[in-house]
């Protein structure tokens, strides 16, 4: 958290969403210091809050009014974020981000959206591997301003880490547990990974195409903060279905597959 909110304003040289109609978006590079129990305990005890950024929208530079509250921010190590930018008012030529949270913008932009070609074609490619393994930890560097990097390359045995108490996946095949996003989970921990492979693309591409890959994942992530919730432990088990079915072939999976009782170091 920041002592003093933080307020970034970029201001463009023709009104934005006059040129066409096409819709915007603004497009950011960054990463976050994340804060966690501990520190928002601290808040609450101090009676301040955390703001997470909000964009806002003026025409002079002077009256603003807010186009989107507390939308996020990019999450983590250095990555990518989109945020649509609906409902743009009339000769809107300035933008502010506002909040109090530790961001490092590195680069903001505003896109033109354009329809996807007539001909685009999804191809979901089949998992063929996926296994859970011990490998390590990638060496840390914390660059300028806090900017995290790790380095697969170069691995240690230990780190300043330890095992949360419960049960954790077998090493192995653990194909039946991600192939789907029916809340049966592959439960990894310090130290290790999960390596999955897909088919390989076929097809040679035609003249004029592109070929772009997104891999889309679900899951959650858990930390042992003295102020989380249950953080000593791996369970409960967060689900997103409440279907009784759909449970009862979780818990199946989970006593075969979590068979490795972990604790501390």
């Amino acid at each position: 958290r920041l002592r003093e909110p933080q307020v970034l304003t970029l201001e463009f040289p023709a009104a934005l969403g006059e040129q066409d109609e096409r819709k915007r978006w603004l497009l950011a590079d960054g990463w976050v210091e994340y804060p966690y129990s501990q520190t928002l305990f601290a808040a609450w005890q101090a009676d301040v809050t955390y703001e997470p950024p909000s964009l806002e929208v003026s025409a002079d530079g002077e009256h603003w009014q807010v186009l989107a509250a507390h939308f996020g921010y990019p999450a983590g190590m250095p990555r990518h974020m989109a945020l649509p930018l609906d409902d743009l008012p009339a000769g809107a030529r300035y933008l502010r981000l506002r909040g109090n949270l530790e961001i490092y913008w590195d680069r903001l932009r505003v896109a033109l959206v354009e329809p996807a070609p007539a001909r685009a074609q999804v191809t979901p490619l089949v998992l063929r591997r996926a296994e859970l393994a011990q490998v390590g930890f990638p060496v840390r560097t914390t660059h300028a301003q806090r900017r995290p990097h790790f380095d697969y390359s170069r691995r240690q045995t230990f780190w300043d880490t330890r095992y949360m108490r419960g049960a954790y996946t077998a090493f192995g095949d653990v194909r039946e547990l991600v192939s789907e996003q029916d809340d049966a989970l592959a439960l990894i921990g310090a130290g290790e990974e999960l390596h999955v492979e897909f088919a390989a693309t076929a097809e040679p591409l035609a003249r004029g195409w592109s070929r772009h890959y997104l891999m889309d994942t679900a899951g959650w992530a858990k930390d042992m903060d003295l102020y989380t919730r249950d953080g000593d432990s791996v369970g409960p088990m967060p689900h997103r279905s409440d279907d009784l079915d759909v449970l009862a072939r979780r818990d199946a999976l989970h006593a075969r597959y979590h068979t490795r009782p972990l604790s501390g170091k």
